[in-house]
């Protein structure tokens, strides 16, 4: 199956490539321990823990090394002679990634990445052991599923640490405060992560996002990152997800930056894919045609109600239901602009009307097809992790069963993940949480 999704990864970014990437280190924040904190961008920059200039004569230090994911290791040990430090051989060698200042101790890394997250230590171990300085610096990664997105795209930001504390929560928001009432995001954190989701993006959407590191209110530290969006469709494809629900929307976007058309369409080709089948169709100066028959289209496909200008054919189905996956391609005149590749998801509840606190209920989330680097996330109503599945060509569903004793906390949720970022999740409400949120 043709695969529509170009993903450019930040470390891979050409130099002067449209878009903004920064990250902002705040000043150390030590606790009541005297930890310093301090927050590094995975691969980027360097890192330096200042060590200690003052020391007797024969004292003996070791920097130790705790990361957030290995046990300890010892990284290595100095002794002091004169107005400087001597490492000692015999506790090995450096990291290449590391250097010590023999003068200060100070530890530098350069390009840290995510590995190198946790809690190093200066110890001095002789004449009498103490703990001279002691820093957790903690990894952030920003990931985007396209840094250079097409318009009527979806785009997914991640932004995860190498650890997440209790108190310590992470929060995405746009730069520019005209972007906070956009519709079609939505924001979902999981595990040690938090994904910013945005589904049909414009060109005013490509603008800074900050990812915020927070603890009791104050912001500990924030990284930016900005995705570029282009109106150049010709010839492009990607692929959309959409759940089957009664407020899910499909837009089909298809415009020429270019000359004028004597004549367009839209064409489908229902999943698993069959013959393509022409939807809409318009002639230039003329009312779009809607053209449902042999489809499920009916009283769905939706038009903007103008006469086809020459350079904009836009269409878009509501509601979407699970049988509208497959590929849809628009063409002006003999060219093809955008290619669409609809992926859907529903959820099933059985029994369906399991109206009781007392009641055992299967929830099943179904995928309409599988491009390959898929799976299925189911989340509970606490935010945790309760179900997953690698998906395959035959295997493209998850059921989560809820035990009597878990009724009543809530909702949940499942999430499609394709190559490791989630680009929908579709909510399955109790029927008393359901009342509550429509009020009856």
């Amino acid at each position: 199956m043709y695969k529509m999704r170009p993903r450019f990864l930040c470390n891979s970014l050409p130099a002067g490539l449209m878009l903004g990437f920064f990250v902002f280190l705040l000043r150390p924040v030590s606790t009541q321990k005297n930890r310093t904190r301090m927050y590094f961008l995975d691969n980027r920059g360097s890192i330096v823990l200042n060590g200690t200039a003052n020391a007797e004569k024969d004292t003996v230090v070791v920097w130790e090394w705790k990361p957030h994911s290995w046990k300890e290791i010892r990284i290595s040990a100095f002794r002091r002679t004169g107005n400087s430090w001597t490492k000692d051989n015999a506790a090995g060698n450096l990291y290449p990634e590391m250097e010590v200042n023999p003068s200060t101790l100070d530890l530098t890394i350069d390009k840290p990445t995510f590995k190198w997250a946790g809690i190093f230590t200066l110890n001095q171990t002789e004449p009498r052991k103490q703990i001279l300085k002691q820093y957790e610096i903690f990894g952030m990664k920003v990931e985007a599923s396209s840094w250079r997105a097409r318009l009527g795209s979806d785009v997914t930001l991640s932004c995860t640490i190498s650890r997440l504390s209790d108190t310590v929560s992470l929060h995405w928001r746009p730069m520019d405060s005209s972007q906070t009432n956009r519709g079609n995001t939505d924001q979902i954190r999981l595990n040690n992560a938090v994904y910013l989701m945005f589904q049909r993006v414009t060109v005013q959407d490509g603008n800074l996002y900050v990812c915020e590191v927070r603890e009791n209110g104050n912001i500990l530290h924030t990284s930016n990152a900005g995705f570029t969006v282009y109106n150049d469709l010709y010839g492009w494809g990607y692929t959309l997800y959409r759940s089957s629900t009664g407020h899910s929307e499909l837009h089909l976007d298809c415009s020429s930056n270019g000359r004028n058309y004597s004549r367009a369409e839209w064409t489908w080709s229902p999943y698993p894919l069959q013959q393509r089948k022409v939807i809409a169709s318009a002639e230039r100066s003329q009312p779009i045609i809607i053209n449902v028959n042999g489809t499920n289209f009916v009283n769905r496909l939706v038009t903007s109600g103008k006469l086809f200008d020459g350079k904009d054919f836009n269409v878009r189905i509501v509601p979407v239901v699970f049988q509208d996956a497959g590929v849809y391609a628009c063409y002006l005149e003999y060219n093809r602009f955008p290619i669409v590749d609809l992926i859907t998801v529903k959820v099933i509840a059985e029994p369906s009307d399991a109206v009781t606190e007392g009641d055992t209920v299967t929830l099943t989330c179904s995928v309409s097809h599988d491009i390959g680097s898929m799976r299925l996330v189911w989340i509970n109503g606490d935010g945790k992790r309760v179900g997953e599945k690698t998906l395959t060509r035959k295997e493209k569903s998850l059921s989560l069963v809820i035990q009597k004793a878990e009724r009543g906390r809530g909702n949940w949720r499942c999430v499609l993940f394709d190559d490791d970022l989630p680009r929908l999740f579709v909510p399955y409400l109790e029927p008393s949480e359901l009342q509550k949120s429509t009020g009856s």
